[in-house]
């Protein structure tokens, strides 16, 4: 599989006369990020956990992400979308049975902590099962960007944070890059 990012078509399920609007998002300080989030156990299918995907892809698009998990939108769910556009992977119940034992170092960013970005060491390929919002078993593996993004969204259903990862002083680093970034955006949007 190449590094292009996994994506599938659930579009479909949308429903055409209901409008649905996107969740709001959390940033750093939020401590449900600190907390592990317990299995889904309702019945799949269901109407409620359609429209939660739904608002959770909304609120992705809306902030130009390729992930993003329940509770960084304050939903006690565990579920996380990854993908781009109109084309998600939906993952409920999310687990990792087997990683590569080659670790690759990438940078991260995460809608959580906009303009932060840091160095992750993670298994280079990662094999998955997720149950999808059709009540289906899903079991695959992920390579490249897929299997970084599906690692980290996991994280936050486990209460950890990407800055969990690096040490004092890489943080502070990105810390001061971030300031940077935003500085930048402020200037720009005031012209």
């Amino acid at each position: 599989m190449s590094d292009e990012l996994l994506v599938i078509d659930t579009s479909k399920a949308v429903s055409q006369n209901e409008v649905i609007e996107p969740l709001p998002l959390y940033g750093e300080g939020f401590e449900m990020l600190y907390k592990s989030i317990p299995e889904y156990t309702d019945v799949l299918p269901n109407p409620l956990m359609n429209k939660l995907v739904q608002r959770l892809k909304l609120t992705m698009k809306l902030y130009n992400g390729i992930g993003l998990s329940a509770n960084q939108c304050g939903v006690y769910q565990r579920v996380f979308v990854i993908g781009h556009g109109d084309y998600q992977l939906v993952c409920i119940n999310p687990k990792i049975t087997h990683v590569s034992e080659q670790i690759e170092k990438g940078n991260e960013g995460c809608l959580s902590y906009p303009g932060l970005y840091v160095k992750i060491d993670r298994p280079d390929w990662v094999e998955v099962e997720f149950t999808d919002e059709s009540g289906e078993l899903k079991q695959m593996r992920l390579e490249g960007v897929t299997a970084r993004c599906f690692q980290h969204e996991l994280d936050h259903m486990d209460g950890i944070r990407m800055t969990d990862h690096v040490g004092p002083v890489a943080l502070q680093m990105a810390r001061k890059k971030q300031e940077k970034i935003i500085k930048k955006i402020v200037r720009h949007k005031k012209k």
